[in-house]
């Protein structure tokens, strides 16, 4: 605590009001660092409302954002500018008062080595820009706690921060909590599922978002000595636990729980300092009894009850799109991860892309049947293991241990306090409380990957640092600034993070020219890609607009209009392999369903970013199948399912007819049974005897493929009868494909069966060239084996008008060339 040295000269800043409580008026007055009624002090100055307003903009407009378009990253920007702003309010105070106080949290060096780790992360991870991602999203918030270190807020403060955030808790509950009660509709889940979704979208990020903020609005209910403040937040609060519990969220239930635990056993804790355990033991014993038979009748006799008890339950039920199922399957990926990056982890953010690599197949298919897919570890504490290895992992675990540590000190130190002087504890508990129970709800979500939680969870970690400091006397770091530039510094430091690089027209796209321009345009281009701030977070938000313009275009077939918006979403991503993706269909569109290399470069760009996506990988092995590079074709096939478990169906039976293509009959027949095995052996149909929706592919659809390929193929090998039993399951599926009945008809007439064969090849009508020659030239084969010369050339030179190679073919088929013989 710095102390006027000079009492005559000297001011107090403004700056150290978030530990003194002083005006300028009472500049000279000597004061002590633990004198709490200073720090309680409601006298607001000029400063105090400047240093409060960015962090009243940055707890009041993110949460209130509404969903439609892309709210994440338009979240985040708000956020950036709020600190952008603070940033000037600092420069502003550090020049007035050419002095700078920084408190240095407990926290800071693992705060500083975890951020340090995670960015540095981006060397090692597989695709570095999804590291950038993460940092986007939750730099803001850790800028926050740095920051609040630096306006050494006092409780008034604080109170206007908790103000702004009841109000912004009770919008985002109320909206949703009158959606429960059918005020307004309440739409469906990613799941199908009635959900009370707020401005954060789905419920579980809202509730995130509360668990944060409602421990320190009743903390200031309790506190807070106007009526008026007192009745306000202590509705807010109401509210609040209302809609957590009315959401139906189980994480938000746990972290709900976790709050209630530990508030009943600190606050029974603290009063007992008072007042003797046995004079409050009787009203403990009937506020436990009430609270029971509250519960028992609640449960069993109401109908919300039963909905909750049935969530509950569904918590821990086991099969196909089960909540726990989903989370045990992803731990489980996420622990194969961990056994092979042990140490430094995949990379920050890079849990997505292996996700595709070690998800179990259950999870692949279960996922699939709740049209969604686990790109994230749905625990916290395990991601960050994945993702940072043991090391990222106990610096993590050591933040915890600290914060543990500040509070237990705080409460220590509580006993020692005046009743007027309770206020400090009680908001310490809130802030502390708003921390650990989003810990908790952490532990099924990824909750510190998300807007409104991720921005809270530190700036209540940073005003905890604050709270402790002052309690303890603890001086801040003080720096007498005489040069201007200096002064600015701290302020212009947090600006400068707040906005980041000025990207504003997006990450640039390098031409094909040569020298200095070439090489600042690709400078330009990597700080771009690797820069945090406004301008990142606004790029994203961008990308995502624009990138659903180009998908709703898509869908109207406006083709050129939805390339320019897809190729606007590439520019200002960072990057998204889904735009190549998608981008790399719509030219498949554009041009009638032909290849081209520019779709092919977009899938090769997609897999490039994300190597396990199994999808992507074996469509582009299909397509390189399709242009005639067999066997590039079939070394992606191949590759494909190294991922991506739910999709090895279907691609053992792309490459069996890869294989049948290239004349390799054997391993057209090898992977054809593959490909039904792998069908019999997928865990939903194995274990549930649930079929797979046609979303993960169409089991029929595989079926055929591979049933052609092992019919066609013993046909090549004149194993007949085994052809017809295969061609014929693919007749079962498809009973107008022309390549199924040309092929049947070929084994019919080459086993005796002219009728059977004569039936099929008068059941359909050709569509192409090539189809109407194979029909004419079995036909001329069938009434060569019947004895019928004169049908037999006279079909047989129809097929040649058609293909001329096929006057060649007959002298290799057994009944056409023994007429053809005797003709000459």
């Amino acid at each position: 605590m710095p102390k006027t040295k000079n009492k005559e000269k000297k001011e107090v800043p403004g700056q150290i009001q978030g530990i003194s409580g002083k005006s300028s008026a009472s500049a000279g007055r000597s004061y002590s660092p633990t004198d709490k009624s200073e720090i309680s002090s409601e006298r607001w100055d000029f400063d105090s409302i400047l240093k409060v307003v960015p962090f009243i903009i940055y707890v009041f407009l993110p949460p209130l954002f509404k969903y439609e378009i892309e709210y994440v990253w338009s979240k985040i920007s708000v956020a950036y500018i709020s600190l952008a702003f603070a940033g000037i309010v600092l420069a502003y105070i550090a020049l007035k008062s050419k002095k700078i106080y920084f408190n240095l949290p407990k926290t800071f060096i693992p705060v500083v080595l975890f951020l340090f780790l995670g960015t540095a992360s981006a060397i090692w991870a597989y695709n570095p820009y999804k590291t950038q991602n993460l940092a986007v999203m939750i730099a803001p918030g850790v800028l926050a706690y740095i920051t609040l270190q630096f306006f050494l807020f006092q409780r008034k403060e604080i109170k206007a921060i908790a103000f702004f955030s009841a109000i912004s808790a009770s919008i985002v509950s109320g909206y949703g909590f009158l959606q429960v009660l059918g005020v307004f509709p309440m739409p469906p889940d990613q799941y199908g599922n009635p959900n009370p979704i707020t401005t954060f979208g789905l419920s579980n990020f809202a509730v995130e978002y509360l668990l944060t903020v409602f421990p320190i609005i009743l903390a200031f209910a309790f506190v807070e000595k106007n009526i008026i403040m007192k009745v306000l937040f202590a509705s807010s609060s109401t509210i609040t636990f209302i809609y957590i519990v009315a959401s139906k969220n189980r994480a938000g239930w746990v972290g709900l729980i976790t709050f209630i635990i530990f508030f009943s056993l600190i606050y029974l804790a603290h009063i007992t300092r008072r007042i003797p355990l046995s004079r409050i033991s009787k009203y403990l014993s009937l506020g436990v009894l009430a609270t029971c038979i509250f519960l028992f009748i609640f449960f069993t006799q109401t109908k919300f009850g039963d909905v909750m008890v049935a969530r509950f339950k569904s918590f821990v039920e086991v099969g196909p799109g089960s909540s726990v199922s989903t989370r045990l399957l992803a731990w489980s990926g996420g622990l194969e991860m961990i056994k092979e990056n042990p140490i430094i982890g995949v990379g920050g953010g890079n849990f997505e892309i292996y996700s595709w690599k070690y998800a179990p197949r259950l999870l692949d298919e279960n996922t699939i049947f709740t049209n969604t897919r686990v790109d994230k570890a749905h625990n916290e504490f395990l991601q960050i293991f994945v993702d940072l290895g043991i090391v990222g992992f106990g610096i993590f675990i050591s933040i915890i241990f600290i914060i543990l540590k500040i509070y237990l000190d705080i409460f220590s130190k509580a006993r020692e306090f005046r009743k007027e002087e309770e206020d400090l504890f009680f908001i310490a508990t809130g802030l502390f409380l708003g921390i650990i129970s989003l810990l908790a709800s952490a532990s099924f979500n990824f909750s510190l990957q998300w807007p409104g939680s991720v921005l809270m969870f530190w700036a209540n970690l940073g005003l905890l640092e604050l709270i402790h400091s002052y309690i303890f006397g603890q001086k801040p770091i003080e720096l007498e600034i005489n040069k201007r530039l200096v002064a600015l510094l701290p302020g212009l430091g947090v600006f400068i993070a707040s906005l980041g690089a000025p990207c504003i027209d997006g990450i640039p796209f390098c031409t094909k020219e040569t020298g200095f321009s070439q090489f600042s345009c690709q400078v330009k281009r990597k700080v771009c890609r690797a820069s945090i701030g406004f301008f990142a977070a606004r790029n994203l938000m961008l990308a995502e607009i624009y990138y659903r313009i180009a998908q709703w275009q898509k869908r109207f077939r406006n083709f050129d209009i939805s390339e320019r918006y897809y190729l606007a979403s590439l520019k200002h991503d960072n990057p998204a392999e889904r735009t190549y993706y998608d981008l790399a269909y719509l030219y498949l569109g554009k041009f009638g369903g032909v290849l081209n290399q520019r779709t092919i470069d977009l899938l090769e760009q997609t897999i490039k970013y994300v190597p396990y996506f199994g999808k992507g990988v074996r469509e582009l092995g299909n397509m390189y199948v399709q242009l005639g590079q067999i066997d590039k074709g079939i070394e992606y096939l191949l590759r494909s399912t190294d991922s991506n478990p739910a999709n090895i169906p279907e691609a053992y039976a792309l490459v069996a007819n890869a294989y049948f293509m290239k004349g390799d009959y054997q391993k057209a027949i090898e992977y054809g049974q593959k490909a039904l095995e792998e069908i019999e052996n997928s865990p939903s149909w194995k274990y549930y005897k649930l079929p797979l929706p046609d979303r993960v592919f169409d089991v029929n659809s595989v079926k055929f493929m591979a049933y052609f390929a092992i019919g066609a193929s013993y046909a090549e090998f004149k194993d007949y009868d085994m052809a017809e039993k295969y061609l014929e399951l693919a007749k079962s599926i498809k009973p107008q494909d022309m390549r199924v009945l040309i092929n049947l008809s070929t084994v019919y007439i080459n086993k005796g069966e002219f009728d059977k064969a004569e039936e099929i090849l008068n059941s359909f009508e050709p569509q192409d060239f090539r189809e109407k020659g194979a029909k004419f030239f079995n036909l001329a084969s069938l009434y060569a084996a019947k004895g019928d010369r004169e049908k037999a050339f006279e079909y047989l030179k129809a097929a040649s008008e058609v293909d001329p190679s096929l006057f060649d073919r007959a002298f290799r088929d057994k009944y056409l060339k023994n007429i053809l013989k005797n003709e000459n």
